[in-house]
This record gives structure tokens, sequence and C-alpha cells, in this order.
């Protein structure tokens, strides 16, 4: 476990109490804010081979499985090789600036929805992972170029990728300023980096929070307890802007839950209705940066 005295995005020593989960399964149960960059991060923290150990077979663990996950997957990429380009960049807004024939990196690419888009844009794959499962699962889809591991052990030359596609994969590395720093030298001069993250500004989590603490209860994580960082949104942009990163397009957007799909998943009627509620929040962000 790695315990934080000082924030390790500022380097801040005001640190607060914000949240502590003792229920959920996780590789963390606490979380602190820092008060001078809103920061809100595990601590302490699992360590690298405690993370890599979670995330074998991640997608096959009790919340993925009660989505049905891989089939409804299956279903969009079924769904996606119907789209033209322009249907392509109205629905994945963060694929935008994604040119067709260009090299695309999905960092952490899971079961490689992002994989599926570009495909579409006969787009040269390629993607890093670290769960095997999952590894296995897009190499069955795509005609892919994989790397099982963490971003800088592949070893991509400067200057690769036109564009590079990090879904919700930043909130679980244990140094995001590090990974933003690696994917600017290997993207090449004007290409793009879109990265996917939980939105620490959201007031679903003020009102959480509040909610909690009017009752006299300790405020518990309602994010994913595997998250090592959550944003908020001016803090994720200033630490691309210090890397010298142009923004294009940043946004905020909720889950994007369907009745259909809720009234599917095997999961007890409490849990739908969180979801429920989460889909009224703009609870996720976007980034959109040029080198």
């Amino acid at each position: 476990m790695i315990l934080y005295r000082k924030c390790p995005i500022c380097g801040s020593e005001n640190l607060k109490g914000y949240a502590i989960d003792t229920y959920r399964k996780g590789p963390h149960i606490s979380r602190v804010q820092c008060l001078h960059c809103e920061l809100v991060f595990a601590n302490p923290m699992a360590d690298s081979q405690e993370l890599a150990d979670y995330y074998t077979n991640y997608y096959d663990k009790d919340h993925y499985l009660a989505f049905d996950y891989k089939n409804h997957i299956l279903n969009h990429f079924e769904r996606i090789s119907t789209l033209n380009p322009a249907q392509i960049k109205s629905e994945s807004r963060c694929l935008n600036k994604l040119v067709p024939d260009g090299r695309f990196l999905d960092i952490g690419c899971g079961l490689g929805l992002g994989l599926a888009y570009a495909q579409q844009l006969n787009c040269e794959l390629y993607s890093t992972e670290f769960d095997t499962g999952a590894l296995e699962f897009v190499k069955s889809n795509f005609p892919v170029e994989t790397y099982q591991g963490d971003i800088w052990e592949a070893k991509y030359p400067d200057s690769f990728f036109d564009f590079i596609h990090i879904s919700h994969v930043i909130e679980h590395v244990l140094d995001p300023k590090a990974y933003i720093e690696e994917m600017k030298r290997i993207v090449k001069p004007g290409g793009y980096i879109a990265i996917g993250t939980p939105n620490m500004s959201s007031n679903l989590y003020r009102f959480h929070r509040w909610a909690k603490m009017l009752n006299m209860n300790v405020p518990d994580v309602i994010d994913g307890l595997e998250h090592t960082f959550i944003f908020p949104k001016k803090l994720l942009r200033k630490i691309c802007e210090e890397q010298e990163l142009k923004i294009d397009d940043h946004y905020t957007h909720n889950l994007g839950e369907t009745f259909s799909n809720l009234l599917r998943y095997k999961m007890p009627v409490s849990k739908k209705i969180n979801r429920l509620i989460q889909n009224a929040f703009q609870v996720n962000q976007w980034t959109v940066c040029r080198k």
C-alpha cells in the first residue's frame, strides 16, 4: 500500500478525509481530498502489484456479469458496423477529430468499444490492456496489435499515433501525470489525445456527501473502489495544459443509460435505481487535447 502525506498532483499537505467504504470489495477503502487543487484520491492506495492482481479477469467480476457486459458490447459492435463516419462522430463526440486511415491507440481498451468505432474509419488499430481475457476478446473481434501491460512498457516510437483514446483508465493509474506525458511523446504533432474519466465536479458527488452528513453519516465511496484519482473538471484541464497540450474540447455527460438496459440487468432493484439517479447527472467528462 502507498500512504500519501502530500497531494500527488500539486504537492500540498492540506488534505482532509473525504469518504470511506468498508463494505464493497475493492483495492481501496478510503478517499481523501486535497483542499488546494480539489483532487480526490485513494489514500492509502494499492500499489502496482495489488492493482495488477485486482485487474486479472476484471471483466468477469460480479458487477460486469450483472450487466451481461460481453453480450452487451457485442450488440454494440453489430450496431456500430452499420454506421458511417458522420454518424460515428455524431454519436461519439470525443472522436470528432479522428481521421480515417490513421494509427489509433486504445489505452486500456477493455472489451474494445473504442476500437469498434476506429475500425469503421479504416484506422490501423493498436491497444494496451492488463486483462488477458479482454485482450483475447478484442483480438477475436478486430485486426488489432495488442500489448499486455502498461503504456511505457510497450515502448512505442516517438510521434507514432494519430489519435490516442483512453476511456476510463486515467482514474485507475498510479501516476496520471506520467501517463499524459507518455501519451504526448507517442502522439504525432497535430495528433489528438481523448481522455474520458469521472467528473469529480458533478453535482451528484456534492448532493451525496451533503445527504450523508446531514444524516450524521460518514460519506461512502459512490464511484468505483478501484479508482485511484478522481479529477474535478478544471484540474484535468490544467494537468493537460501543463504538458503544453491544446484543449480542443472538454465536456461532461451522463451515463447514457436506457430503461431497456436497466430492465435487462441482473442486479437488485436498488442498484438499478442508483444507476437511474446517476444518469440524471453529468458524472463523466471527456478532454480532447491536441499536441
